[in-house]
């Protein structure tokens, strides 16, 4: 019997320019034909070429991370027989979790995460900061008093580690936390390079309308079980996949307890995807044997696993 194996899709800030140059022509042609039909906008060329600003703008970021993922997991099953046993995906990795359980086909889940990322970019503005080595109470209790305090918005957005926790909001107030996160203890507090505040109250307005559009969507049940963001927890109705997905844009996303979850196998984590964004955050929970698809010698790191 294979070890226990367990796919992770990365989210908005894996993205690069270039992250399709592992793929062939062929590849390449499906999602271009695929994206050609939904967007005004040539996707791959803007993954191949940039500009930088307009790859990074959250309506374009999501499913080109999206196609890049999908063409990963393409690659991954044409290399090996094995069935993963587990998917999850960090935040819009969740929607690539879900393509490739067979729940969602790539050509709705492309429209959709371009959905998501226009009602995002329409939301209030704010900021969000990585805070490292601080308790999450500690957090918690910050972000509650300057909430009250102020009348604006910061709470954890991304519970991504003991040691790695992610505040959302009003610019001001997310501020004002991260300064007095580091005044309790915290070894670093990092502003991260996004303009919108993700999985936070502010996306109230995107989740509605989000919602509106996954009422059209029917999800078939996971070939493969998918944990979902909401509660690290393997998902048992596919008629809740909708709602989970629209709780997600305002809700934390509880990647420490999806890690605690796939550490129990003790078997093989892969990243499936650009990026190693969930290769770091993997050994910071403590896993081990974690491999990377962006590597270039993936498939000898896997064979010898396996």
């Amino acid at each position: 019997m294979p070890r226990h194996l367990s796919l992770l899709f990365p989210g908005q800030g894996s993205q690069s320019i270039g992250m399709l140059k592992s793929f062939n022509s062929e590849d390449i042609s499906e999602i271009s034909s695929i994206s050609s039909d939904i967007f005004d906008f040539d996707l791959v060329d803007i993954i191949k070429n940039g500009p930088d600003e307009l790859l990074n703008k959250t309506s374009v970021t999501q499913p080109a991370i999206l196609a890049t993922s999908y063409l990963y997991y393409k690659k991954f099953k044409s290399i090996t027989t094995i069935v993963p046993d587990i998917l999850a995906g960090h935040s819009l990795g969740e929607y690539s979790a879900l393509v490739a359980s067979n729940s969602l086909d790539i050509k709705k889940a492309l429209n959709i995460v371009h959905k998501r990322g226009k009602f995002m970019e329409n939301c209030p503005e704010g900021s969000m900061y990585a805070i490292l080595n601080l308790d999450i109470e500690i957090i918690n209790n910050i972000c509650r008093d300057i909430s009250k305090s102020s009348g604006n918005v910061v709470s954890p957005a991304n519970i991504n580690s003991e040691n790695q926790i992610v505040i959302a909001g009003h610019h001001d107030s997310a501020q004002i936390a991260a300064d007095e996160c580091k005044k309790a203890g915290a070894k670093r507090c990092v502003k991260l390079n996004v303009s919108v505040a993700s999985h936070c109250v502010l996306m109230n307005d995107a989740s509605k309308l989000l919602e509106k559009e996954l009422i059209n969507i029917t999800f078939a049940k996971p070939l493969i079980p998918v944990i979902h963001n909401i509660d690290g927890l393997i998902g048992k109705d596919s008629n809740n996949i909708s709602v989970n997905l629209t709780k997600q844009l305002t809700s934390p996303v509880q990647w420490l307890k999806t890690m605690k979850h796939i550490k129990d196998f003790d078997g093989i984590i892969i990243e499936c995807g650009p990026g190693r964004v969930l290769s770091s955050l993997a050994k910071a929970n403590g896993l081990d044997n974690i491999l990377s698809m962006s590597s270039e010698n993936f498939e000898e790191e896997f064979y010898n696993l396996t």
